[in-house]
């Protein structure tokens, strides 16, 4: 009987205890524990999302010399993170450059509130980098002077509340900044208290212009990574504690709506970024599957445990803090910032893998990237660069990057190659508009006819023609050679290039005008004899356009016209396919000029006298 007493007083004990905690007022944290969220069964480890070990390959670096690269940015080629102590550095090899800091001097990092923490950033189009530090809020950094500015103040009211916790962000190339707020409540070293109480979190827009914020979707129970779509037709915010991603129009007929862009995620979604393949990657930073239920999920259905849990370590954090107010200690200070920090959670359960998603446009998954490697994990974010998946983390001393050829992906750059297609595509608008201002060197080709340069590369090609009829394309490799050797043909080759347009915009009159002053007037049938002029040019030029569209154009700028040549010279299959039909017409002409090739060149020459 003694036995059974003792253990009836130990449970009633606890029963009153258990029920003081949850009942008596003013009992820190001040929140609210009332919502009963059921989240739906997560994604099955199959399929797609079947385990593997892409991410097995990670390297090690920097082990040691920092805490927390949770975030990567990069410009120039260069790699930037932000650490734990408010640094922001840059990796450069083996070393780490301190370039700016958004914080203040502080003892440790449990004076994370004063030492600053950054936890988003991304570069804009001028090169400031934009930074969401979790207690200074939006900054603009100049990453060569190590100056920032404020943007976004915490003591900014939206909407009537003020942003508590930044986090990530995500600039426009007009310069507006998306960032999320993942508390309106309580601070990062709260960060417990905030995602067991109800939801607080906002998407915000902040205008470049006008210097505004603008919530976009309100109550995210703890919003977390925002990116921007490719097109920027819409942008995504992870809604960590709900395992989901929200997606926000900003154009067509559904701006200004939102929807679930993905949810019932195998995890808690951290930082979010672009793939370099028109998806995002989504970083897993907690498990959450049938094997490893997440335990911030599980309690999601119990309000009243999550309101216990609460105010347990608010208690101890109350004791803490008064220890400190009476006997100011380190020891006091560093517990006060552990009980309530998410390091205090982050990784204490032991997780059997680490994960990352890759997302298409529209949602779906197109791949699962895994790891069971026990040296990488807590992954915050991963970060394409060059040719590694570079891994961060809010709690680890190192950075772990993986190459993308043990993933089986391409460098993203094989992707950009359209984009810079596109791109060139103005510059054969471009091209015309520089040969517009080349009418001076159409001049210089009746100095170099003067010279009787041209008759001989006719003469060269005449007999080329002989051999085989559809050797313009030889005429187009034998022209180019004669102009190396005379110095005076480069000058030709720049002027042929007006030609190249002309022709085929009809400004022929501006190429024959000057011309039948030589071979019109005698030769009235010979109009083919002017497009010789114009034609037998352009063919060696005309097959150089849309080379040159495709790459070689920059070349033509940096380089002497004796290299313009070179190119054509290697790509006068895929032209000929394009202008097929000019030398179907073109190719008679040759050959009766081929015919009067040995007359009619002597005449040419006392023609190009006069």
């Amino acid at each position: 009987m003694g036995l059974v007493s003792c253990l009836g007083k130990t449970i009633l004990f606890n029963v009153i205890l258990v029920l003081l905690v949850l009942y008596l007022p003013n009992i820190p944290p001040d929140a609210e524990f009332t919502q009963s969220v059921k989240l739906p069964k997560p994604r099955a480890l199959e399929g797609t999302l079947a385990l593997n070990e892409k991410l097995q390959n990670a390297e090690i670096l920097h082990k040691g010399k920092f805490v927390g690269p949770e975030t990567f940015a990069d410009f120039n080629g260069e790699l930037y993170t932000g650490v734990d102590g408010g640094s922001i550095v840059k990796l450069v090899g083996d070393k780490v450059v301190p370039v700016a800091k958004t914080g203040k001097t502080c003892k440790g990092y449990h004076e994370e509130q004063i030492c600053g923490r950054p936890l988003g950033m991304e570069f804009n189009k001028n090169g400031d980098l934009i930074v969401a530090d979790a207690y200074y809020g939006i900054l603009k950094v100049n990453v060569k002077t190590g100056t920032k500015e404020v943007l976004v103040s915490p003591d900014t009211k939206i909407n009537g509340k003020k942003p508590r916790l930044f986090n990530s962000v995500s600039v426009a190339s007009n310069g507006d900044i998306y960032w999320s707020d993942s508390s309106t409540k309580f601070p990062l070293y709260d960060l417990v208290f905030d995602v067991l109480s109800h939801p607080s979190g906002r998407l915000v827009q902040y205008d470049a212009k006008t210097k505004t914020n603008k919530v976009l979707i309100d109550n995210l129970h703890f919003a977390n990574g925002v990116v921007l779509s490719e097109n920027e037709d819409f942008v995504l915010v992870a809604e960590s504690v709900r395992a989901r991603v929200h997606r926000y129009y900003l154009k067509g007929p559904k701006k200004g709506t939102q929807e679930i862009f993905i949810d019932a995620l195998p995890g808690i979604p951290d930082n979010l970024e672009k793939d370099g393949r028109g998806g995002f990657l989504v970083s897993l930073i907690e498990n959450d599957d049938e094997e490893n239920p997440a335990p911030l999920f599980l309690l999601s259905r119990f309000p009243l445990a999550r309101k216990f849990v609460c105010r347990v370590f608010g208690i101890a954090q109350l004791a803490f803090e008064t220890l400190d107010r009476y006997y100011p200690n380190e020891l006091a200070q560093k517990a006060v910032h552990f009980i309530g920090h998410y390091s205090s959670m982050a990784g204490k359960l032991p997780s059997k893998r680490a994960t990352v998603l890759r997302l298409s446009n529209s949602g779906e998954i197109v791949e699962a990237l895994h790891t069971t490697n026990k040296n990488v994990y807590l992954m915050s974010e991963a970060y394409p660069f060059k040719d590694h998946l570079y891994l961060g983390s809010p709690g680890n001393d190192f950075i772990a990057r993986v190459p993308l050829d043990s993933m089986g992906w391409t460098k993203p750059k094989t992707v950009a190659e359209p984009k810079v297609e596109t791109k060139q595509v103005p510059k054969q608008e471009e091209a015309p508009k520089v040969k517009t201002t080349s009418p001076p060197p159409v001049k210089q080709e009746t100095t170099t006819t003067t010279t009787t340069a041209k008759p001989p590369t006719k003469q060269t090609e005449a007999p080329k023609v002989k051999t085989t009829p559809p050797p313009p394309v030889k005429q187009q490799t034998t022209t180019p050679p004669p102009k190396p050797t005379t110095t005076t043909k480069p000058s030709t080759a720049q002027p042929t290039q007006a030609p190249k347009v002309k022709p085929t915009q009809a400004p022929k009159p501006q190429t024959t005008t000057p011309k039948p002053q030589t071979t019109q007037p005698p030769k009235a049938q010979p109009t083919k004899a002017p497009t010789q002029q114009t034609t037998q040019v352009p063919k060696a030029q005309p097959t150089q356009a849309p080379k040159k569209d495709s790459k070689p154009q920059p070349k033509k700028e940096t380089v002497a016209p004796q290299q313009q040549t070179t190119p054509p010279s290697q790509k006068t299959t895929p032209p000929t396919k394009q202008q097929a039909p000019p030398p179907k017409q073109q190719t008679p002409p040759v050959e009766t000029k081929k015919s009067e090739g040995s007359k009619a060149v002597p005449l040419k020459e006392p023609k190009v006298k006069n």
